[in-house]
């Protein structure tokens, strides 16, 4: 009897029920999409890193070629090869940017770091390989050519082909400087013999990959040992740009891919909850009848339990079906954004159970207290078809507004019912408030990533672009470039390759060197001062926490390149979204320092400024100006960067929508659906439909007006918690929510009330007089 009762009852409310079951396939999709999505991205990697042998250490530095035949008896087998690196000037198609040339053997595969060729053939004397995002932003093919800026001057070389590297899936100049585009720098592989014969101060290296993979480890320690003893610069692979940057991204989507489902499922166990909570207040005579004629209280418990687990079992098949395609999905447009040459997207068995598992024992938890309380009812009282009545008299909100005992007594009525049963009106805000906290939480996580880049683009960074110099040309750059027509203001700039210190903590980052009165850069001080001075340094704010330094502390800066050292106060933390970078007055290095060369010259434009592409070619026409890099376009190249992510949240907005949806469903229904005894009364005793559906919604109305300020309020503290787990390349994000944001979401969660109650009210307009009275009367 009572399977085929739980079966009727499934089918009577089978919306309600159906709400819920979406719910759970969300949250189970939601999990599975991530977690697949994390775990196919993370093999994707470290099979392309196999493949091409991505370098467990590089060793840099003259006289590295020479300790070829020492590394080779190193721990792990070492692949090694010899090899040159130059920095160097590069134009295509008249864009002049900054590149990297890296040495590779004559029309072979290295030994380390190999090319997974994608057209064309590989380098041969006097042509070049071509870094595939090169390729594809300038669509170059086999057989034309670019310029590059040899110590003769600008040649061009023909193109061989085009490859992608390990070293350069993601294609960061260096680890200071991750987000980069193909118009400020890009990467060409040249025979090592023409590099080291035609480009300037060609560096030595030796690459060095683990044949023996469980020995990586001694590798790069025992390599470490051989550097330092001959005093050569070693990078090992968790140092190298791209592969920290991928795997700082990977790990970062881990974490959201840890947290993120259990918030669905979180709301799923209080929407289960809250439903089957109204569904045993709704039986309490039907309990009673059943426990008056024999019916154990484990047999009831074990009933009521049935109604969560029959919601779980409708949820987890399409959950589990569209987590799995979902997963794949990410994992496919993300490799693809890079260009990675293969990716991997396997079935993960473990997640499916555990996702499964998670959400039964979910839906399980919900139905665990209504299915206590249903097995704990005495017959004579639940057998009531109300619970005991309370003491009547006046709301405290007719105690508050005494105007109010002037309305008439429908709408007093009406608001005495809201506070008449707490437990009700608890329910609804509830469900209300849940609802706008998930939408909250990813329209202010997808606010933070436009918001970010428009901050630091347009409020922090003021240059139009920066053109960078050959060393010791800056003076005469400047000089020209403010003779030009289309450019209002320009100021040298210098950056840095340091090593920042403060006792045992260590940092990579910039040291950017700017006029004492700079109208190139906005600072916004977090604590300590926010102008440039003979006071020290101003660091990021994510320096704070990564040094363990505050204003007043002396900070070790250590140029990479040149050893110069220097011993600063901290003079403040500038608040800016980006990687932590430290920014210092160009009088107090050189006073400190003594004469330090710029790099390059910042650029503002005059207003009206509509062809940047004629000014850029004028511009790097000038003797000395190796590249223009607008501001314009790496804020385009870091939309694209966020893009992926920006898509990520879309899909988990419109979940959460979803799921707002069909919690406010269950909500209003229920709320109508608890009621019909009484709703039924009224209508015997000669009230119009029409009056009791307005007086249901504007007391439905009136619980969401109280439950939306909640849901704004913890919808925000969630998403903050949530950015904070986020770090990248040390920046730590905060959420940024635009203000318009918590109204418009607050007014479509206030439209969905509204209209979600329809299919309930058409009940209202249904009722059965006759058999309600007669059950009343029972």
């Amino acid at each position: 009897m009572l399977p085929r009762k739980l079966r009727r009852d499934l089918w009577r409310q089978r919306w309600q029920f159906l709400a819920i079951a979406t719910v759970l396939a969300i949250g189970v999709a939601a999990f599975v999409a991530a977690t697949d999505a994390y775990r196919n991205l993370d093999q994707s990697f470290a099979r392309a890193y196999s493949e091409q042998r991505l370098p467990d250490a590089i060793i840099s530095g003259p006289g590295a070629a020479q300790l070829s035949s020492t590394l080779d008896r190193l721990p792990g087998e070492p692949a090694v090869e010899v090899r040159h690196q130059s920095e160097v000037g590069i134009r295509i198609h008249g864009r002049a940017f900054l590149g990297r040339a890296i040495g590779v053997p004559e029309a072979v595969q290295p030994s380390v770091s190999q090319l997974a060729m994608r057209s064309g053939e590989l380098p041969s004397a006097g042509r070049l390989v071509v870094e595939q995002h090169l390729a594809d932003h300038y669509a170059l093919q086999p057989g034309e050519s670019i310029e590059l800026l040899t110590s003769r001057g600008r040649q061009a070389v023909p193109v061989a082909g085009s490859a992608l590297s390990a070293e350069y899936f993601w294609p960061a100049r260096s680890i200071q400087e991750i987000m980069s585009t193909p118009e400020h720098f890009g990467v060409v592989f040249v025979p090592d013999s023409d590099l080291v014969r035609n480009l300037p101060d060609p560096i030595e290296q030796v690459a060095l990959y683990a044949q023996d993979r469980a020995a990586a480890g001694e590798l790069v320690r025992a390599a470490e040992q051989t550097a330092r003893e001959h005093g050569l610069q070693l990078v090992p692979r968790d140092q190298q740009p791209s592969y920290r940057a991928l795997q700082d991204d990977v790990n970062a989507f881990g974490t959201f891919a840890n947290l993120l489902p259990w918030l669905f499922l979180v709301a799923a166990v209080l929407g289960t909850y809250v439903l089957l909570s109204r569904v045993v207040a709704a039986q309490r005579a039907v309990i009673g009848t059943l426990v008056a004629n024999g019916f154990s209280p484990a047999r009831l418990r074990v009933h009521y339990l049935g109604y969560g687990l029959a919601c779980a079992l409708l949820g987890i098949v399409p959950g589990l079906v569209g987590g799995y395609l979902l997963g794949g999905w990410i994992t496919t447009r993300y490799t693809q954004a890079l260009g990675l040459p293969l990716h991997v997207t396997a079935l993960h068995p473990l997640t499916l159970l555990v996702a499964s598992a998670a959400t039964i024992a979910a839906a399980t938890l919900a139905a665990w207290a209504p299915a206590r309380a249903a097995a704990r009812m005495r017959p004579a009282e639940a057998m009531r078809i109300a619970p005991p009545a309370r003491r009547g008299g006046r709301s405290a909100v007719e105690r508050l507004l005494p105007l109010l005992e002037r309305a008439p007594a429908r709408w007093r009525m009406t608001l005495r019912a809201v506070l008449r049963n707490r437990r009700r009106a608890v329910f609804t805000v509830a469900g209300v408030a849940l609802s706008v906290s998930l939408v909250m939480v990813f329209a202010g996580l997808r606010d933070t990533v436009a918001t970010l880049i428009d901050r630091q683009y347009s409020r922090i960074t003021l240059q139009d672009a920066e053109i960078a110099t050959t060393p010791g040309a800056t003076d005469t750059v400047l000089a020209r470039v403010r003779q030009d027509p289309d450019v209002a203001a320009a100021e040298p700039v210098g950056r840095y390759d340091v090593a920042l210190s403060a006792g045992e903590r260590h940092y990579d980052t910039l040291l950017i060197s700017l006029p004492p009165t700079t109208q190139m850069h906005r600072f916004t001080a977090k604590s300590g001062s926010n102008q440039l001075s003979g006071n020290g340094l101003l660091l990021g704010s994510g320096l704070h926490d990564t040094l363990g330094v505050s204003v007043g502390d002396t900070v070790d800066v250590s140029d990479t390149a040149t050893g110069h050292h220097l011993s600063a106060p901290v003079a403040g933390f500038v608040d800016e979204p980006l990687s932590p970078v430290v920014y210092v007055s160009a009088d107090y290095l050189r006073q400190a320092l003594g004469p330090v060369p710029d790099t390059g010259v910042l650029v503002k434009l005059r207003p009206g400024v509509t062809d940047e592409q004629a000014v850029s070619d004028r511009l790097t026409t000038i003797p000395g100006a190796v590249a223009y890099l607008s501001t314009a376009t790496l804020a385009s190249a870091m939309r694209q960067a966020f893009a992926m992510y920006d898509t990520l949240v879309g899909i988990m907005l419109l979940f959460a929508a979803v799921m707002a949806a069909a919690l406010l469903f269950n909500a209003m229904s229920a709320n109508i659906g608890e009621r019909l005894g009484e709703l039924g009364a009224l209508r015997a005793a000669g009230m119009g439909s029409g009056m009791l559906s307005r007086l249901i919604a504007a007391e439905n109305v009136a619980l969401a007006i109280v439950g939306i300020p909640i849901g704004v309020g913890c919808g925000i503290l969630i998403a903050r918690w949530l950015m904070s787990t986020y770090e990248n390349q040390g920046a730590h994000l905060e959420l940024a929510m635009r203000s318009p944001t918590p109204a418009l979401v607050a007014l479509a969660i206030l439209i969905a009330a509204l209209v979600i109650q329809l299919p309930a009210l058409h009940r209202v307009r249904d009722l059965d007089i006759a058999r309600i009275v007669r059950e009343r009367s029972l």
